[in-house]
This record gives C-alpha cells, sequence and structure tokens, in this order.
C-alpha cells in the first residue's frame, strides 16, 4: 500500500538513509495501533540522477508494506503529476510536443488519458481532456494509466 506523505524529494536524494520519514499512526488496513520499519525501497525521479530511498513498513498483525512516496506522484511513475499536465496541456495547446522529454512518454500519457475520458465519460468529453484529466484525480485515479 503506497501512502503519500509530504515530504522534500531532493532532501530524500541528498540524505538517503538518514533522511526522517514520518512514521505511521498504524496500519490503514487493519487499523493496527503499531507499524515496524521494513527497509528501504529505491525509486527514480525525473530530475534527479541517483535514486531514491523510500522508506516502507511493515504491519505485524496483517503482513501489509506500507511504502512512503512523496506527494505530487503517482505510483510507478516518475515524472510529476504537475510536470505531466504540463506536458499534455501543452500538447493539447499547440498541437506539438514539448521538447526535453521523449515524445513517446507524452504520448503515452495522452494515449491512455484519451481511453480512460472515453471510458468513463463518453465523447463528449474529448475536448476537454485537462478538465477530465483534474476530475479523475479528485476520484483518486490516475488519468494517464494504462491500468484499472
Amino acid at each position: 500500500m503506497i501512502l503519500r506523505v509530504l515530504v522534500c524529494l531532493k532532501e530524500i536524494v541528498e540524505k538517503g538513509r538518514d533522511f526522517p520519514w514520518p512514521r505511521p499512526e498504524g496500519c490503514p488496513r487493519c487499523h493496527g495501533d503499531r507499524v515496524w520499519g521494513h527497509g528501504f525501497v529505491r525509486a527514480i525521479f525525473d530530475g534527479f540522477a541517483e535514486q531514491a530511498l523510500l522508506r516502507r513498513f511493515r504491519c505485524p498483525e496483517c503482513g501489509c508494506v506500507l511504502r512512503l512516496r512523496p506527494t505530487g506522484y503517482f505510483p510507478r511513475f516518475q515524472a510529476s503529476i504537475r510536470t505531466i499536465r504540463e506536458r499534455l496541456a501543452c500538447r493539447l495547446r499547440t498541437g506539438r510536443w514539448a521538447d526535453g522529454m521523449s515524445r513517446s512518454r507524452q504520448g503515452y500519457w495522452l494515449r491512455n488519458l484519451r481511453r480512460r475520458v472515453l471510458a468513463r465519460y463518453g465523447l463528449g468529453w474529448m475536448d476537454r481532456l485537462l478538465e477530465a484529466f483534474d476530475n479523475l484525480i479528485d476520484k483518486g485515479e490516475i488519468p494517464v494509466s494504462r491500468l484499472t
């Protein structure tokens, strides 16, 4: 289970294992009152040459593994939500892909956004993709993910 926490990604990369991660109050799955440290997992984020070490915890009661992740990033995505939205807005506004990032990656986001908007909202929303992007985020979905 991924828990989003408000932390500075730059500090995480710089301090590594010494970063003072906030400890969860308990397990969000079984509501147990304790969690144990469960090591770190490496993650790659855009704009950083080094991998970040993200903290993990484990609930001894239900076995759930909690992975802490900085807010502003979708699970399994290296680019921030803001960057993804800006790149999509540029493409939709100008008809051209933004420089500095691969076109195939940006195209992946746009194709999946269109697919998800069509499935959730129908053809009437295809000219309001950025609005749909924001609505899907508000509903807790990842608008540019191929996975459901």
